[in-house]
């Protein structure tokens, strides 16, 4: 993949979409025992704009309700993303540049985010709210 049209094209015809914005895309995945989470695509650039890249992230609880030492413990080994803060939702996002991008470093990147984010939801707030 080159362009952040060229990933959307690609997502489109891959996954089924929840809502999609100009640089922005949400996904929710089925992940087992009857949960689901919210995964966004974000359509990011540097350099004044040359260089795209695309930020997976996804929310696991309110700021104000997450033990945020915990969460960065459980978050130590893993191997790709970190914690962020979104409005008032903290959330594990992980970021990589479209140029010269194969698919395997889009996709494995996208189902640890959704998975991790997943996991400390379930660990850290005992809810499924995203």
């Amino acid at each position: 993949m080159a362009t952040w049209a060229d990933l959307k094209s690609y997502v489109r015809s891959n996954y089924k979409i929840s809502d999609e914005q100009q640089d922005l895309i949400k996904l929710v995945f089925e992940t087992g025992n009857l949960r689901s989470q919210v995964v966004l695509l974000w359509h990011v650039t540097l350099a004044d704009g040359s260089e795209e890249w695309v930020q997976i992230e996804s929310s696991f609880g309110e700021l104000h309700s997450v033990n945020v030492v915990q969460a960065l413990r459980e978050i130590g080994n893993t191997v790709c993303g970190g914690m962020s803060v979104l409005g008032d939702m903290v959330t594990f996002r992980h970021a990589v540049p479209l140029l010269n991008l194969n698919i395997n470093e889009f996709e494995r990147p996208l189902a640890l985010v959704t998975s991790t984010a997943d996991r400390l939801e379930q660990l850290l707030t005992e809810a499924d709210r995203y």
